[in-house]
This record gives structure tokens, C-alpha cells and sequence, in this order.
């Protein structure tokens, strides 16, 4: 069955404990830094790219949101033009780059970071990136599959991806050192097929929210209403930290 529509659900929110977002997320040339009240619905049209990137700035570092804006802004305008996983892992390299030079030049305060999970969309493949802990998952024909790598200490469970234990601590990320440190982003492909729905999120989500739960809220309920079930569950949670959300869906 062809892929002939792309509908892409978004929200980014402080949560419940936080004083601020920082958070950033981008749906092609669209970049949202503040809270939004309910999900945004956009409709990319295709051959595309469709491109998509979660950022979480990390709250323990000066300059959180600027890092996460910093980086999305910049592979914003340029992840349209990805065309293999090793270009995406460049691309991530030159936007952690990218942050150490506004540190230098004081657009950005000293030891600024941000994780980052991004996603390129054509009608024959789905390019998945990330640096850090935010999350890309498929959902397939009522699967729930992790296609980003956590980067985070400990051990990980069988399928290689996913951290046995949630942790605050990361073995890397863009930025988040006082000098210039190079990262080895994880990227890959996957073939999208119609019915399928993409999910990146930052770990204001993921921490709080089981991977069993986030398969039912995509499996029973259409998408702005599985976006708007899964903030509401962070949030029942505690909310404990920033929520971003986007949600692919590939139609045929």
C-alpha cells in the first residue's frame, strides 16, 4: 500500500514542577520554544522530506533553552536534505559544533546542552538520529518498537536501545561541556509503511510513562487525542520535568 498523506501532531509543555520549558521541538520550518495549550496539527505534504527533531535542554546546565533552540534551529534548515544515516550523524556532529560556537562567541552560556532526536521522512524510507535521551518509536499493526539509542549509563535491555533503569545522567550529548567535545550520534533507517505512527519525544515523557502505556494511547485513540492522553499521563504523574511530544503519522 503507498504512503500518499503525512499528518504530524506536536506539543511541547513546562510540565508540572518545572519554572520554565526548556524544551524545543520543529515540524519541517516550524520551530515551537514555548508552551503550547493543545497539540498543533500540521499537514507536510509529500514526496517531502517530512523532517522532525525533539530537543530537551538539559536542566542541570546553564542555558538550557537556548541550547535546545540553538539546535533545533539549526537542523531545522538543514535536515530536508539528508539522504543517508551518515549524513544525519554528520549533521548532528556540525549542530553540537554549532553549539560550542555560540558559547564562544557568548550567544550561549558556557557548558549549554541538549539531547536531540530527529526523523526525515520520504515515501520510501524514515532517516532516525538522536544524541542523548529523547526517544523515536514506531508503532506498527499494535507494536511498539524503540528506534533511538538511549545514551545513558548502565545496562540496556535486550533490544539494545532502551536503558534498563531511567537515569538523569547521559554519556553524551550536544554540548553540555565546558570545551568542545565530538559526539558519535546514533542514526539508521527504517522503511515506512502506511498506517504507521512515528513518535519522538523528549524524556519528560518517556521517564514517566511506560512504553506499554504509550503503545495503548497510540493504539486506541487518533492522533492529536493520543498526544493530548500521553501529556495528560505525564502529567498525572507528576510532570516532573519538560513534556515535548510529535507525533508522525503515515497515511496511505
Amino acid at each position: 500500500m503507498s504512503i500518499e498523506r503525512v499528518t504530524v501532531h506536536a506539543l511541547t509543555h513546562t510540565g508540572g514542577m518545572r519554572a520554565h520549558n526548556e524544551d524545543s521541538l520543529a515540524v519541517g520550518d516550524w520551530v515551537a520554544v514555548n508552551d503550547l495549550e493543545r497539540p498543533k496539527t500540521l499537514h507536510p505534504q509529500l514526496p517531502g522530506p517530512v523532517t522532525a527533531i525533539v530537543a530537551d535542554g538539559m536542566g542541570g546546565h546553564a542555558s538550557g533553552d537556548v541550547a535546545s533552540e540553538g539546535a533545533t534551529r539549526y537542523l531545522a534548515k538543514r535536515m530536508g536534505q539528508i539522504a543517508r544515516p551518515d549524513q544525519a550523524a554528520q549533521l548532528l556532529q556540525e549542530a553540537n559544533r554549532h553549539l560550542y560556537e555560540m558559547m564562544e562567541t557568548g550567544d550561549g552560556a558556557p557548558g549549554m546542552g541538549t539531547t536531540v532526536v530527529a526523523l526525515v521522512l520520504r515515501p520510501d524510507e524514515a532517516i532516525l538520529a538522536n544524541v542523548g535521551d529523547s526517544r523515536a518509536y514506531r508503532w506498527r499493526a499494535g507494536e511498539l518498537v524503540q528506534l533511538s539509542t538511549d545514551d545513558t549509563p548502565g545496562p540496556k535491555l535486550a533490544d539494545g536501545r532502551t536503558a534498563a533503569h531511567t537515569s538523569p545522567m547521559l554519556t553524551q550529548s550536544l554540548g553540555g561541556q565546558s570545551g568542545y567535545v565530538e559526539v558519535a550520534a546514533h542514526a539508521d533507517t527504517d522503511t515506512p509503511q502506511a498506517g504507521d505512527r512515528y513518535l519522538l519525544a523528549s524524556d519528560g515523557l518517556t521517564d514517566l510513562v511506560s512504553p506499554d502505556t504509550i503503545g495503548a494511547r497510540l493504539a486506541g485513540l487518533d492522533g492529536a487525542a493520543a498526544v493530548e492522553a500521553l501529556f495528560r499521563d505525564a502529567m498525572n504523574e507528576g510532570g516532573k520535568d519538560n513534556i515535548s511530544i510529535v507525533l508522525v503519522e503515515v497515511q496511505a
